[in-house]
């Protein structure tokens, strides 16, 4: 199994939450420059890309260490675009240059708190394990996911998935542990991603997930989010 990794550092501008989303500060850094720094700083990978539609994203990314092939097509530039079409396009064009990877990880800026460790464990991960593909993971902390309910026209409640057995959700110490996605890293083998047909995560039949502490499971969506991030900024570094 080949050990080459591209990594992609994924920044579309245009957030309709959040103005220059990705070129917000935490500290004295940008989103993209704490993405990039961290892809450099682990030393895993063979080539580190921004795809972006932004040249001022670019300009930013290539400063802290990353490539550019070019900029994002507009017809993979809208909210609607799921990242593996928008891997699938960089793959296709580092083959079509000579440059093969078979494997390769995507690094969301919008997850600041996700520590170069838990890259390096992610990696270490997916090849002692011959994964398909390896996606960190956080423990659910809130509102179990056998709880959640759905609502009708009328304002009637029922379970937006039925459990076969209601009674073994109660006393709460009985729900089985569950995890999400946080978004910040996936690990995928290349093949995963050419083979995609908007058919999920692309992970592949032999995913894993790493488990991360909650403060790295930490995602930018909105700007309470932001402010939040910030202010757990603040808080460590002091």
């Amino acid at each position: 199994m080949s050990k080459k990794i591209l990594a992609v550092i994924p920044a579309r501008s245009g957030s309709k939450s959040i103005k220059d989303k990705n070129l917000k500060k935490i500290g004295n850094k940008t989103l993209i420059n704490i993405a990039v720094s961290k892809a450099v700083k682990s030393k895993l990978f063979s080539k580190i890309l921004i795809s972006t539609d932004s040249e001022k994203y670019a300009k930013e990314a290539i400063k802290a260490g990353a490539d550019i092939l070019e900029l994002r097509p507009k017809n993979l530039s809208d909210g609607k675009t799921t990242l593996a079409l928008v891997l699938r396009d960089i793959l296709l064009k580092l083959d079509s240059l000579g440059d093969k990877f078979d494997n390769i990880i995507s690094l969301q800026p919008t997850s600041p708190f996700l520590s170069v460790k838990s890259i390096k464990k992610s990696v270490k991960l997916f090849f002692d394990k011959n994964a398909s593909g390896v996606a960190t993971i956080s423990k659910i902390l809130d509102s179990h996911p056998l709880t959640a309910q759905k609502i009708d026209k009328s304002g009637r409640l029922s379970f937006l998935s039925k459990p076969k057995n209601i009674k073994q959700l109660f006393p709460r110490q009985n729900r089985p542990d569950s995890y999400k996605f946080t978004g910040g890293l996936y690990l995928r083998k290349s093949k995963n991603i050419l083979e995609y047909k908007d058919d999920g995560w692309a992970l592949g039949k032999k995913s894993y997930g790493l488990i991360v502490p909650s403060i790295e499971a930490m995602d930018i969506n909105y700007p309470e989010d932001l402010h939040m991030i910030k202010y757990f900024a603040y808080k460590i570094k002091k």
